[in-house]
């Protein structure tokens, strides 16, 4: 079992404005060699990505064509809409104080 160094402890305590008591410090130790330990295991184990298995395949043959179409009418769609004095830029609501 790992066991974390007081030193390090104390140095990542200070960096996140943390403060222990003695006997909080050694059971922090304690469970940071837990969490060391459980990463080693974790480093072990051995993984191997295959891209064949996961099967997350396009298919291709049943997309719909791509095919230009007229878009919406601008006008119609800004018609609601408030601009300013110069025409050039739209106002919407206060949305947060």
């Amino acid at each position: 079992m790992a066991k974390m160094e007081k030193a390090a402890l104390l140095h990542i305590a200070e960096l996140s404005k943390l403060s222990f008591t003695d006997e909080e410090a050694e059971k922090m130790m304690e469970q940071m060699g837990d969490i060391i330990d459980l990463m080693d295991t974790i480093r072990d184990v051995e993984l191997e990505y295959d891209d064949t298995a996961d099967k997350n395949e396009v298919p291709y043959n049943s997309l719909r064509e791509d095919e230009a179409m007229p878009s919406a009418d601008t006008e119609k769609l800004l018609q609601n809409a408030v601009t300013d004095s110069t025409g050039n830029c739209y106002t919407i609501p206060k949305m947060m104080e």
